[in-house]
Parts: structure tokens; C-alpha cells; sequence
């Protein structure tokens, strides 16, 4: 992966300048950039090509991830053309809140974009059968597709991680209610890019219990749990991994009724 100046702008066009002076403070942190890129990628990384879509999208998260790390130690000054680098003593730096809403800025997008990455790299076949493992071992994987979901409007992966234990804690009684079985055949089926409409509409069901369970409305989760839960009852066929499992049949369960003439009453 080769990032030039003119690929670094073009990704981060708030960093454009006349001159070479921004780009060479920022060079140092490219090599970060492209370790993101790498962590992402894991051995597939070896055969990525620019010049493709991949390639593109991997470019786009490496400049900005650079682009973030290299802000901070910037001498920054807002000036009619955007923010610019402070190369004289007759030019006042940028205010801090300035330079902290553009930092945000491209944290934000090299969020976006990361998660863009993930998200086509689901096509790569090689990807998704190896380095993909560790991305989807939750139904929440993509922040600016379903954080909206699950009731945070502009969430970005950052506030995916912040959530993440909590996310964790509701997935917990997720597999408790339909197996861990169920539950790992629909991360698998969202990680192979191959969800069928029945597993989609599950997924649907189960994030929705996931904001539910966020927000604390355990009525509410217990509502779209039971929903849930009633789905898979009714589509057997769709989700043998739960049909098979301990969670069905504790679902199904049910207790003995005494009748009038039974030699002996059981309890329970």
C-alpha cells in the first residue's frame, strides 16, 4: 500500500495545503495508518491492491487513522482556505475548540470508514473464512448502520466499544434464550455476507431486544425477547441450530396438569 501526498489529500481533503509542509509532518504517522489497515486485514493483507475497491477503502481508513494520530501534534491554524500549519510567527493558531471539532471530524470518518472496510471485506471469501473470526462474534458489528438501531443516532465505532460490554451482557440472555448454538449460526451467516430473509429478520428481532436492554426497559426486552423467541417456535425449519438445542426444549416445556382422577398430585 503506497500513500502519497496527493492520495492523503484526497482523503483528508481538510489537510489540502499549496505546499508540501503538512503532508511531510504527517508522513510519520502514516506507517500507523497502514498497521490499522494491517490488524483489519491479517494475512489477506499481502495480496490487497490499491487500485481496486478494497484497496481504495483501505487507503481511505489508513489516511485518516494517520490524519487522527498526527493532529494533536500539529501547529494548527484555521485560515479562509481551512485549517493550515503554523509556519511563521505572524499567523494565530486555530481556537482549541476548532481543532478538536476537526479532530472528532476524522475520527469519525476513519470510524466510517473502517467499518465500510469490514463490511465489503465480507465478499472477500479468503477474508471472511479467516481474519473475519474475530469481528463477528456479536450481531453488533457495524456502528453507523446500528447504533441508530439500537436508539444512539449518531454513533460512530468508538461509542460501539464504549457499549460493548453492556452489548455483551445482552447477548449473554440472548444465547440463554436461544441457544449459543443459534445465536454463533447468525454472527456466521452476517460474517459469510449470506443471510437469508428469515436469519435477517431474526437478527432484526434480536437487535432490537439488544436497545431494549440498553435503554433499561426490561419490559420492553422481555417483550421483544418473547418475540424473538416466538419467531424461531414458528420457523423451526429455518433455525435447526436452535431446534435442536436445550433452549427449544426448555421453551417448550411444559408442566404437568393433575387431573381429577390421577392416583397422586404432582407439584412443580
Amino acid at each position: 500500500m503506497t500513500i502519497t501526498r496527493d492520495i492523503f489529500e484526497r482523503y483528508c481533503p481538510s489537510a489540502v495545503m499549496p505546499d508540501d509542509v503538512l503532508f511531510d509532518r504527517i508522513e510519520a504517522y502514516v506507517e500507523q495508518g497502514e498497521k490499522l489497515v494491517m490488524t483489519i486485514m491479517g494475512s489477506c493483507y499481502d495480496s490487497l491492491v490499491d487500485d481496486t475497491p478494497i484497496g481504495r477503502l483501505c487507503l481511505r481508513v489508513a489516511c485518516l487513522e494517520a490524519f487522527a494520530l498526527a493532529i494533536p501534534h500539529l501547529d494548527l491554524v484555521l485560515t479562509e482556505n481551512g485549517f493550515g500549519v503554523v509556519s511563521n510567527q505572524n499567523v494565530a493558531p486555530a481556537s482549541m475548540d476548532r481543532v478538536n471539532r476537526l479532530l472528532k471530524q476524522v475520527k469519525d470518518d476513519r470510524d466510517d470508514a473502517v467499518d465500510d472496510l469490514i463490511d465489503a471485506l465480507r465478499s472477500d471469501a479468503d477474508w471472511a473464512s479467516s481474519e473475519a473470526l474475530k469481528h463477528f462474534s456479536s450481531l453488533v458489528w457495524n456502528a453507523h448502520r446500528q447504533l441508530p438501531l439500537l436508539g444512539f443516532m449518531d454513533g460512530h465505532r468508538s461509542k460501539l466499544n464504549e457499549l460493548r460490554p453492556k452489548i455483551n451482557a445482552a447477548e449473554e440472555i440472548l444465547m440463554q434464550n436461544i441457544s449459543d448454538s443459534q445465536f454463533y449460526a447468525l454472527c456466521s451467516a452476517i460474517r459469510l455476507h449470506n443471510e437469508d430473509n428469515m436469519q435477517r429478520q431474526a437478527i432484526h428481532k434480536a437487535l432490537v431486544f439488544i436497545g431494549a436492554h440498553l435503554a433499561g426497559d426490561m419490559r420492553q426486552a422481555r417483550f421483544h425477547m418473547a418475540k424473538l423467541v416466538e419467531f424461531l417456535e414458528d420457523h423451526l425449519d429455518s433455525f435447526e441450530s436452535y431446534a435442536v438445542s436445550s433452549a427449544h426444549q426448555a421453551n417448550t416445556f411444559t408442566h404437568y396438569e393433575n387431573k381429577k382422577d390421577d392416583p397422586c398430585y404432582f407439584f412443580g
